[in-house]
């Protein structure tokens, strides 16, 4: 019996680019959950469990910055990878939020390849 997909959580306000990279993951055999702001994000966190977290940072209610540190604060998602995948460059990002061992950054202008191989990289899935 075949392994269940691993679940990734794509929290992003542009419902544009949720579908496209929802379409980009789901498309490598992944199951994705949608979140279309911080608050939500932390809320399907907690329902879903997920394997992996895909983060933009520049979002209303709350904000990326905020989703993080709740998420890192969490019993439940301290130790979850967390995909900082923002256009908002690494400089910028660095700025607001402090990466640990569990978290990579990648801007939105990366080519799809390199999206699904972070994320398999990642999930320990290369």
């Amino acid at each position: 019996m075949a392994n269940p997909p691993k679940k990734i959580l794509h929290i992003e306000d542009d419902s544009s680019v949720q579908l496209v990279v929802k379409g980009f993951l789901e498309n490598a055999g992944y199951q994705v959950i949608s979140a279309l702001d911080a608050v939500q994000g932390v809320m399907m966190a907690r329902q879903h469990a997920p394997d992996l977290i895909v983060l933009d940072v520049v979002m209303p209610a709350g904000g990326g910055e905020s989703v993080f540190t709740h998420l890192r604060n969490m019993s439940f998602t301290k130790h979850t990878p967390i995909l900082i995948y923002s256009g908002t460059d690494q400089a910028g990002v660095l700025a607001k939020i402090t990466p640990d061992a569990q978290t990579r950054i990648l801007h939105k202008l990366a080519p799809p390849s390199e999206l699904i191989k972070t994320v398999n990289s990642m999930l320990g899935m290369e």
